[in-house]
């Protein structure tokens, strides 16, 4: 407004009417502008003038003078500065929530990233575990073919230690007819097997221990003695799965075992006992069996579960 001063100034003659508050009156200044009485910035209300040449009077807000005579704009009021307050912390907020949009961008980035690594993991997963199903199959494959390897590794050599048994009992009959210079020996007859000059059959009746005996003379032979190692060996390699009598007993007096004996009167020397054996159960068990593991048992003599070995030598 005070630009205008100047050119309403050419209106004569002009009255202030009113004062700025807390300075003088104003004053025009040589060069046709207004200005403080005392030149110095300051903040006023109203400027009232009147003119009887160039209208009615009118009434105009001043704004103070700055240091090198420009104008500033007036001060803002509460609403204003609260306006702006809340303007700045309009641009706050947005500025938070343009970086909270940023952060939860890179957090999605992240979950899209481990998603994909627990998909990779998961079929790496899926692969093992078919890899060591297949690998498994593959071991019991093994092991059965090892186990039928096995079985029949055992029952070659079993077929293979009878066979040198066999050529025992031929070397040994041969040798006896030689120191005897005699070659009129029998063979061992059909079902009985040679084992160092004696032949042995294997029954597969079963009978208690007295009928089995019997069996036995009738043939010409006895019920098996047990003479050494070797001769066990030969007689559990041909047990096939089943027990048999043996032609021991025991020697009992007065209710109580003092020994065992052969069927030929021989005491016991040489003897394969299973582990916990001979336990006489039940003050019953007199007579012995061998087992099909080819160890030896106790038992009843008129149990009627096993088979029995007949004996015999060779006849020159």
């Amino acid at each position: 407004l005070l630009y205008l001063l100047p050119e309403l100034g050419a209106c004569s003659p002009w009255t202030l009417l009113g004062t700025a508050s807390g300075t003088a009156g104003w004053k025009r200044s040589p060069e046709g502008t207004w200005d403080a009485g005392d030149g110095d910035p300051f903040s006023c209300s109203s400027l009232s003038w009147s003119s009887q040449s160039c209208g009615p009077s009118f009434s105009a807000s001043c704004f103070p003078r700055g240091p090198r005579g420009e104008f500033s704009s007036p001060p803002l009021s509460a609403a204003s500065t609260e306006r702006g307050a809340l303007l700045d912390l309009q641009d706050g907020l947005s500025a938070n929530a343009s970086k909270q949009t940023a952060v939860l961008g890179i957090l999605e980035e992240e979950v899209r990233a481990c998603n994909s690594c627990c998909l990779r993991t998961q079929a790496q997963l899926q692969t093992v575990s078919k890899e060591l199903t297949e690998a498994r199959s593959k071991l019991l494959q093994q092991e059965s073919a090892l186990k039928e390897l096995s079985e029949r590794v055992t029952q070659n050599l079993a077929e293979a230690g009878r066979d040198r048994e066999n050529i025992r009992t031929e070397l040994f009959r041969a040798l006896e007819q030689a120191r005897l210079g005699n070659s009129s020996c029998k063979e061992c007859p059909e079902s009985w097997l040679p084992f160092q000059g004696s032949c042995y059959f294997f029954s597969t009746l079963r009978a208690t221990w007295v009928e089995a005996q019997q069996h036995c003379e009738r043939s010409g032979a006895h019920l098996v003695i047990v003479g050494g190692l070797e001769e066990q060996g030969f007689l559990s390699r041909n047990t096939r799965g089943r027990g048999y009598w043996l032609g021991l007993r025991a020697v009992r007096k007065v209710r109580r075992i003092q020994g065992y004996q052969w069927v030929d009167g021989v005491a016991l020397s040489f003897s394969h006992w299973n582990r916990g054996e001979p336990n006489d159960s039940m003050g019953r068990e007199d007579c012995i069996m061998m087992l099909r593991t080819g160890m030896w048992n106790d038992a009843p003599c008129d149990n009627e579960n096993d088979n029995w070995i007949c004996e015999k030598r060779l006849s020159c």
